[in-house]
């Protein structure tokens, strides 16, 4: 196993540690179904564009569709999960909110981590900003932005902007943020055919990445994030109420505690 999919089965038992969960995993494939069927999940369903995955285990239901508008009622499934999807969309953000909204109770997603590290990585041509290797080992005709044949563009993401992008979405709620840093030194084809030398940099450097790993985390380039929702009367703003209706109000009280009179 490559040390990406060992993170992965990693924030899987960190954060699903509840196997009788419904999960949907967005943009799933054999990996997806690999590690969530050698711990037990047995209410899954594995959602993509195009072709299931090779494995369809007994009582695993498969949906094709679109991330950026899942076929979902809201809060369908108890945990939505996406590895390695967001930056095949042409709006991360979008998918992002898509699994948050049809989550109950957790939204999960792995990708990459916008550090510093990484952009002097990218800017040394170690690793792709635009995933050309992707299209290219799918014959040049799929496995691009929305699985075309035009590459995508590999979006990588900080802390700051998970937050800001659940706030935007929902303002009414409290939520909890939880993030979780790995290493997988970029090791793109392309480098290990084409350039010996830097394989063998890179190859020279990965003692001194761990230990950066260590020193600093948020440096990594694996980068998960969840986002759970709070239930029942720690969900709402302390400054909104629910009427009788259900509708949401705003609490002319509280609003009288904390602001002076015009």
């Amino acid at each position: 196993m490559n040390d990406r999919l060992a993170f992965y089965g990693q924030v899987i038992d960190a954060w699903l540690p509840v196997r009788a969960a419904s999960i949907l995993i967005v943009g799933a494939e054999q990996n997806d179904v690999d590690l969530f069927l050698a711990r037990g999940f047995a209410n899954v369903t594995l959602l993509n564009l195009q072709s299931a995955p090779v494995t369809m285990p007994a009582g695993w239901k498969f949906v094709v569709g679109n991330g950026q508008s899942l076929p979902f009622a809201d809060e369908s499934f108890d945990a939505v999960v996406a590895h390695a999807t967001l930056h095949h969309g042409r709006s991360p953000h979008r998918i992002l909110l898509e699994m948050y909204r049809t989550s109950i109770k957790t939204t999960i997603f792995i990708e990459a981590r916008d550090s510093l590290l990484m952009k002097a990585v990218e800017r040394c041509g170690l690793t792709q900003s635009y995933e050309l290797t992707a299209v290219h080992y799918n014959g040049g005709t799929s496995g691009g932005v929305d699985d075309t044949a035009v590459p995508n563009y590999v979006y990588r993401w900080t802390e700051r902007e998970v937050e800001k992008t659940i706030a935007s979405y929902a303002p009414h709620c409290n939520h909890a943020f939880d993030y979780r840093y790995g290493l997988d030194l970029p090791q793109t084809p392309a480098v290990l055919m084409h350039a010996p030398l830097r394989t063998a940099f890179i190859r020279a450097i990965r003692p001194l990445a761990w230990l950066l790993g260590v020193l600093l985390p948020r440096q990594q380039n694996l980068f998960a994030a969840q986002i759970q929702k709070k239930l029942g009367d720690m969900q709402l703003k302390p400054w909104l109420y629910r009427e009788g209706n259900g509708q949401l109000a705003f609490d002319k009280e509280w609003g009288s505690r904390h602001f002076r009179q015009l």
